[in-house]
Formats: structure tokens, sequence, C-alpha cells
């Protein structure tokens, strides 16, 4: 039974909405690997006086986000950023239907038509089906040139999101690899926030997005709960 709670703000109902996924043993990862290892080290049904779980996996499991320092050896990490750098007020939701597997001009036709009201992110949305076994290896990437667009045309925009499992297409993993450095280059860095949860259909209406990552000293990737809130 899910526990929750009604929240209004004013008059206003308030509906708040995980965009992040939870973490188990078949938690999908980038090119079909198994990274998740949950070890029962103290179990009641066992005899043991509580419950305990040890916990194995790369930082880049999961919802998570990409750090500046993943492919830049003087790139940030969570000790460059504030709490106040993962509260987003002006959030833009974007649907897309991928020609491939490297996203390109059918997201830039897109954003050619939306005007830039100060936005500060950009959530993605592919449709990608993470519970497909045979995706985990065939997912899809994004283009370089799309930093470059979001830099010039969307200039408050800090952080770039989407539900597939990596920027990069396992397809085509050099240009991910492009599209990594392009993203997340230091001198202008677009954090990324990969493997979103956006199948719940009021994604749209989300004013509000609160990114909570887990605070790893030096992580290069850092798994985070993700909550956005309707207007």
């Amino acid at each position: 039974m899910t526990v929750s709670v009604r929240y209004t703000r004013g008059s206003t109902a308030i509906k708040r909405i995980f965009l992040s996924h939870t973490i188990n043993s078949e938690t999908p990862a980038y090119g079909g690997k198994k990274q998740v290892e949950l070890e029962r080290t103290s179990d009641m049904a066992k005899g043991d006086t509580a419950n305990n779980t040890r916990l194995s996996m790369s930082l880049h499991t999961g919802t998570h986000l990409d750090m500046p320092l993943h492919f830049f050896a003087d790139g940030q990490d969570i000790s460059s950023y504030g709490a106040d750098f993962w509260f987003f007020e002006k959030p833009l939701f974007v649907c897309v239907e991928p020609a491939g597997y490297v996203i390109n001009d059918e997201l830039l036709g897109k954003l050619d038509t939306i005007e830039d009201k100060g936005y500060d992110c950009i959530i993605v949305r592919t449709g990608f089906d993470r519970s497909d076994e045979n995706m985990a290896d065939k997912n899809f990437g994004f283009h370089e040139s799309v930093a470059d667009y979001i830099r010039k045309k969307y200039r408050s925009v800090r952080l770039f999101g989407m539900d597939t499992l990596s920027v990069s297409s396992f397809q085509d993993r050099m240009e991910g690899r492009k599209a990594h450095r392009a993203f997340l280059n230091p001198e202008s860095p677009l954090i990324l926030l990969e493997d979103m949860k956006l199948d719940d259909p009021d994604i749209y209406k989300i004013s509000r997005l609160i990114i909570l990552p887990l605070r790893v000293d030096q992580g290069d990737g850092l798994p985070c709960t993700v909550v956005g809130e309707t207007a």
C-alpha cells in the first residue's frame, strides 16, 4: 500500500510525481550489463535482530546524473554545486519520435518552434521502454549538435534529461562519446540526467523539478531521486 499526503499551495492542489526509477537487481544498465548486486547481510527470517542489505553498483545506474568529471579529468563533481542548483523552476518537457538511434533533427525541429521563456532544464521523452530486455543495448542517444543548439537558444538551461539509458546510443558509441563531451564541457556544462521515468501523462503539467542526488565525493555519476510538481 502506498502512503500519500495531499499537499496544497494556497487553494491549489499540488501533485508530485516521481520521475526516477527504483533500483533493484533487474535494473537495466547501458550495454545490457547487470550492475546491481543486493546482498542481505543480516536477515530476520534467519534469526538475526534486524534486516540489513549491502548494495553494490556503478554510480551510473538507474536514474542518475552524469557530471563533467565523467569525461573531463578537471571536470566538476557534486562539490561544485550548491543545494539551490538542483531546484528547477522553469522545466521544458518535449516529446519526440526518434527517427533512428541517434536523435538530432527530430528534436531540433521541435525546439525550433518553442520560444525561450527562461527555461532552466530540458527533459526529452522518447518513449524508450526500459522493461524490454532487448533495448538495453539498443537505446536511443543524442547527437553532439544538440548541446550547442541548446546553449545558443536557451541560455538559462543548465540540465538536459531523458528517459533513455544514456545520451550515448549503444549503436553509435563514437558519437555518444562526442555527445558526452559536448554536453559536459566544464567551461559551460549541461548536466545530464539519464534513465528518467517519464511515463506519467501529467509530466507536461510539471512546473517545478527537484533533483536529489546521492552526494558522493568525486563522483563522476550520481544516482538520484527526481520529483516533479504540477501547477
